[in-house]
């Protein structure tokens, strides 16, 4: 069992749907890939869950998901405003958290 409930509950419901599965792979973007920016790239990130389907073709074989958790909860109507505000977040742009995280 995951310490984390909602990479549990990703793990599990893709095991269901015939997914083999990893968690936590640790990864860093290549400083050679033309989009790599140095401020944003730099720190190690990793993948909360993966899972791989041989049975499935197309963008169907392979979910890659990243399991965030809200003390408060998650409003999505809040955050939609705030994403077409371009509101700031922790220093930086909200849609720029989201597009990280």
């Amino acid at each position: 069992m995951k310490e984390d409930i909602l990479e549990q509950l990703v793990d599990d419901y893709l095991q269901s749907k015939g997914y083999f599965t990893r968690h936590n792979i640790k990864f860093r973007p290549r400083s050679t890939h033309p989009d790599f920016n140095q401020q944003k790239d730099s720190n190690h990130s990793d993948i909360d869950v993966i899972g791989i389907n041989p049975k499935k073709a197309g963008p169907d074989r392979i979910w890659v998901v990243s399991c965030k958790s809200w003390q408060s909860g998650f409003r999505v109507q809040t955050k939609l405003a705030e994403l077409a505000a371009n509101k700031l977040f922790q220093g930086g742009s909200l849609g720029n958290f989201f597009a990280n995280s």
